[in-house]
């Protein structure tokens, strides 16, 4: 009896154990990052495999696929509707390494190299067989972020491209075998942060095959002041339709998301899925789940440059998804946010002239009214100098006028 208690206790410290190095593999496997592979198109339009990149919590490693090859140049371009990452730009380092794994000296990003009206850092990359960029800022840029989300590389002069994409895009779609009903989407992921908070985001939704197809489409009912399905010629799908509609052959849609910056509600809609489904008949043939991302900085306090909006509201203007307005606003928003803006200028006149007022007053009682009585005192004394100096005048000329009469009286006599 003790005997097989004894086993039961080994194999359960076994499965535990076994369950332990499990997680412990798969949270080292998901901290290290995803490795993917990139290349370019060369001039016959084949593809090109060139490097691996991996993306950490706290640094991106850039590796040749082929140490001996020389890239004669590689041009690392910010991301800038990344606004966090365009903020901590000088916290960047690089670091070359050379063959062996041996690390180089760390220098900045932001240097000789570093073009600041481009975002762009371009350099050769011949000797070295990998490349590695640092996040020094301690707020964990990289963290949960792809390729797309950080920088734009470029290398020989072409854009790099992942290996999957590009099998995707020249795979010929063949109805009847394998995935063949089959749509792209120009991004697996969407992420809201204070670059696009007003403007929103547009996912296109590409139907490749040459067959019409019938999608479906479910949106998280809260989080969005606007939320619409657009074909491609504008025409707005109907709500009430988005669960099955036609898409026809070489053609997409649009999906415009704007959401709603009450940080409650971008709150609700982290984690979130928006869904994109294929039918075939009457059953689903294929699910795309796209993750919607929301910037912690978002989701903790209101962004300083967002006004309150009442979410009672729908925008009914048409929004073109080929060029997203600046500044998406519904009817009674804008309305509430003019008169606010009004009414707060309204108090900043008043209190201006308030204190203009206030100020005005104390200049006039302890500058101007003291040089105003000194002057009245000038003037009365002025005054009193000019009546004093008449009558001395008068009086001289009656003596003078007495003195001459006086004259003429003894010359009359005289005579």
């Amino acid at each position: 009896m003790k005997l097989m208690e004894k086993r039961v206790r080994r194999k359960t410290v076994r499965a535990g154990l076994v369950l332990l190095l499990a997680t412990c593999v798969f949270i080292i496997a998901a901290r290290a990052g995803y490795c993917e592979t990139y290349g370019i198109k060369d001039a016959k339009g084949e593809f090109a495999r060139k490097v691996t990149i991996v993306v950490g919590d706290k640094d991106l490693i850039l590796k040749k696929i082929n140490p001996e090859e020389k890239f004669a140049s590689i041009a690392i371009r910010l991301n800038r509707k990344n606004a966090v990452l365009m903020r901590n730009v000088g916290k960047l380092k690089m670091e070359w390494i050379a063959p062996g794994n041996r690390p180089g000296r760390p220098f900045d990003f932001v240097g000789p190299r570093f073009d600041a009206e481009s975002s762009t850092f371009k350099d050769t990359m011949k000797a070295s067989v990998a490349l590695r960029i640092i996040d020094a800022s301690g707020r964990r840029l990289f963290a949960g972020k792809n390729l797309a989300d950080l920088f734009t590389i470029r290398i020989d002069d072409a854009p790099i491209v992942s290996a999957e994409s590009a099998e995707e895009q020249d795979r010929t779609i063949q109805l009847g075998r394998g995935r063949d009903v089959s749509i792209v989407l120009d991004r697996s992921s969407l992420l809201f942060d204070e670059s696009n908070l007003k403007k929103g985001e547009i996912l296109d939704v590409d139907n490749r095959s040459k067959a019409a197809q019938v999608l479906g489409i479910e949106i998280p009912a809260t989080g969005f002041i606007l939320d619409q399905v657009r074909r491609r010629d504008q025409k707005r799908i109907p709500k009430e339709e988005w669960g099955r509609f036609q898409v026809p052959p070489d053609s997409g849609i649009f999906i415009v998301l704007i959401p709603d910056p009450d940080p409650n509600q971008l709150a609700q809609l982290e984690g979130k899925n928006l869904i994109i489904k294929v039918f075939q008949g009457d059953t689903v043939r294929e699910e795309h789940k796209v993750p919607i991302q929301v910037a912690s900085d978002l989701k903790g306090s209101r962004s300083p440059d967002v006004e309150p909006t009442n979410r009672s509201g729908r925008p009914t203007e048409p929004v073109s998804p080929s060029k997203p307005p600046a500044t998406p606003q519904t009817p009674t928003q804008s309305g509430s946010q003019q008169g606010m803006g009004g009414t707060m200028w309204f108090w900043i006149l008043a209190l201006f002239n308030l204190v203009l007022l206030v100020s005005l007053t104390a200049y006039g009682i302890f500058f101007v009214l003291p040089k105003i009585q000194v002057l009245e005192d000038r003037l009365a004394k002025n005054e009193m100098f000019i009546h004093g100096s008449r009558e001395a005048i008068r009086e001289e000329l009656e003596q003078i006028k007495e003195e001459i009469l006086s004259e003429c009286q003894r010359d009359s006599q005289s005579e």
